[in-house]
């Protein structure tokens, strides 16, 4: 039943994730952002974000001070587990750019979670995920996202 419900309401926010001017976007960046898009919704919680870095890729975010391998990352995730338990997630995009097999996508992610403690945080992260296409499958090849304080533009 648990998996009904996610399956639903990941439907739902993803079909309401893109603003307006997706309208206008081009079949490649469609393909981008639904990759991106599933990519989270499949990942999010469970804490399986490596697997979807290429090899050759690198992660990073405002939690660590240098990008992590897709190994480093995946270590980490078995030492501490996921970071919480995830109760609702939005995604904003803001611009995709494709150039034949690489892509880069800027968007806005809100994420309401459970935190290791059990308490509810909010956060919002502000991401630039740079993208290649292998064997005509996307893939993560980096991706940066800051966690933005309330009120601040930095």
């Amino acid at each position: 039943m648990r998996t009904v419900k996610f399956a639903i309401t990941a439907f739902a926010l993803g079909a309401f994730a893109a603003p307006l001017s997706a309208q206008q976007w081009t079949d490649n960046q469609t393909e981008v952002w639904t990759y991106v898009s599933e990519s989270w919704s499949e990942h999010v919680d469970p804490g399986t974000w490596s697997e979807e870095l290429d090899p050759n890729g690198y992660g990073w975010n405002t939690d660590y001070p240098v990008p992590t391998s897709r190994d480093q990352m995946a270590a980490r995730t078995r030492v501490f587990g996921a970071e919480g338990k995830v109760l609702h997630y939005q995604l904003d995009p803001i611009k995709i750019a494709v150039s034949g097999d690489t892509a880069i996508a800027f968007y806005y992610a809100n994420v309401v979670e459970t935190n290791y403690e059990g308490k509810r945080e909010n956060s919002t992260e502000r991401c630039a995920d740079t993208l290649v296409k292998r064997g005509g499958q996307w893939r993560f090849l980096g991706w940066f996202c800051e966690t933005k304080s309330s009120g601040s533009d930095d």
